[in-house]
C-alpha cells in the first residue's frame, strides 16, 4: 500500500502521467524486452529463432536471462502501449513480495521473541524497510534483480529450517528451483550469500 500510494501521490503511471520507474536500463532496454515477450507469448515470435535479435538468432539466452521470471506473465494483460504501467505494477509486486517475505523470515525464525504488538510492529517496519532500501529502489530499473530480493529471505528461512531439524530441506529445494527458473544469475548470488 505504501508503494502505491508513493506513485500516486507522484503521479507516476496509471495516475495520469508519463512518469515511469521505467528509468535508466529499464527505458533503453526492458520495456523493449517486456514487448518481445509478449509477442512471443502472444504467438507471434519465436524464442527458438528471432530476426528481433540482430540478423536472426535464437533468443533463449535472452529469455533466460532477462525475461523467465513467473511474474512477467502478467505482461499478457497490458497492450504494448501500456509497458510502462506493468512495468510499474512488475517492480511493486517484487517489492511487496520482499516486504512480505522479509516478514516471513522474521516471524518465523524469530517466533518465541515477537510476543506483542510492538515487536510485530517493529516487524512490519523492518519488513518494509528491507523492500525499500536503496538497492532496490536503484535496481528497480533493473526489474530482473529484484526477483532474488524477495526470495533471498525465503533461502534463509528454510536453511535456518533445515539446520535446526524442522525441515528436511524440500522446501529450500523449491525455493533454490524457482529462484533458477526466475533469475539463475539472481539465483547464483543468492545461494552464495546463503551459503557464507
Amino acid at each position: 500500500m505504501l508503494l502505491v500510494m508513493i506513485l500516486w501521490v507522484n503521479g507516476f503511471i496509471p495516475w495520469g502521467s508519463n512518469k515511469s520507474l521505467a528509468s535508466m536500463d529499464a527505458h533503453i532496454q526492458y520495456i523493449d524486452l517486456f514487448a518481445y515477450l509478449k509477442y512471443v507469448l502472444a504467438g507471434k515470435n519465436s524464442f527458438s529463432y528471432t530476426f528481433s535479435n540482430m540478423l536472426g538468432d535464437g533468443a533463449f539466452a535472452i529469455f533466460s536471462y532477462y525475461l523467465s521470471s513467473p511474474i512477467n506473465l502478467l505482461v499478457l494483460f497490458f497492450n504494448k502501449e501500456n509497458l510502462r504501467a506493468f512495468f510499474d505494477i512488475a517492480v511493486v509486486i517484487k517489492l511487496s513480495l520482499a516486504a512480505f517475505t522479509c516478514s516471513w523470515f522474521f516471524v518465523e525464525t524469530f517466533r518465541e521473541r515477537i510476543n506483542n504488538r510492538l515487536k510485530y510492529a517493529m516487524t512490519v517496519v523492518l519488513s518494509v524497510s528491507y523492500a525499500l532500501c536503496q538497492y532496490n529502489i536503484a535496481q528497480s530499473s533493473n526489474i530482473m534483480w529484484l526477483d532474488g530480493v524477495y526470495m533471498l529471505p525465503l533461502f534463509l528461512l528454510f536453511i535456518h529450517k533445515v539446520v535446526t531439524g524442522e525441515s528436511k530441506g524440500w522446501k529450500l529445494a523449491v525455493a533454490v528451483g524457482y529462484m533458477i527458473i526466475a533469475n539463475w544469475y539472481s539465483a547464483g548470488i543468492n545461494c552464495i550469500f546463503s551459503g557464507v
